[in-house]
């Protein structure tokens, strides 16, 4: 995790917004999880989407040594049960579009996210709201303050988290701005 943390939530559309998390913050949450499918680089377009990679469990902890920031931009998404094929058209449109989308029921999965340069922006798609505390639970520091999680469920507000203080902050996905004025 980054020295701090913007985040905020939009309950309609089940989306958790955040600058300050990488993806090897998101690990620990994934691996009761069967694995991830990811997408690395660019979302490709409608008729030819981006290739996916599928990881099992067991592989996750070696992305901890991956430098997903020098992919630019990334997708992934969470299953349980079986993987998905190799080459499976709705989930190579899932991890390539960028909109609201409930994750695929196939995957069984929990999150649904996408990323710009690892720990810059993450959109975070949902299922239940437990599991977004629970993943926020284990990987926000105590060292950047304590986020009221009853105050980011319900959304409306933005919060910057640094140094051991949090303060209300605008909801944008212009993350440039919110960073620019705060660091």
């Amino acid at each position: 995790m980054r020295h701090y943390l913007y985040i905020w939530h939009d309950p309609a559309a089940r989306m958790i917004v955040a600058s300050g998390i990488e993806f090897k913050d998101l690990i620990p949450a994934l691996l009761d999880a069967d694995g991830i499918v990811l997408r690395k680089g660019g979302a490709g377009t409608a008729r030819k989407p981006a290739a996916f990679q599928t990881l099992a469990r067991q592989q996750l902890p070696a992305l901890v040594q991956e430098d997903l920031y020098a992919c630019g931009s990334h997708a992934w998404a969470d299953y349980r049960g079986a993987p998905p094929a190799p080459g499976d058209a709705d989930v190579a449109t899932l991890l390539g579009h960028h909109g609201a989308l409930a994750p695929l029921p196939a995957l069984r999965g929990r999150f649904l996210a996408f990323a710009h340069d690892d720990g810059w922006y993450l959109k975070l798609f949902y299922g239940e709201w437990d599991d977004v505390a629970a993943l926020l639970a284990g990987t926000i520091s105590p060292a950047l303050g304590t986020l009221d999680m009853d105050a980011l469920q319900r959304g409306g507000d933005g919060y910057w988290l640094q140094d051991g203080v949090v303060d209300l902050e605008l909801t944008t996905h212009d993350i440039d701005s919110v960073l620019n004025r705060r660091l």
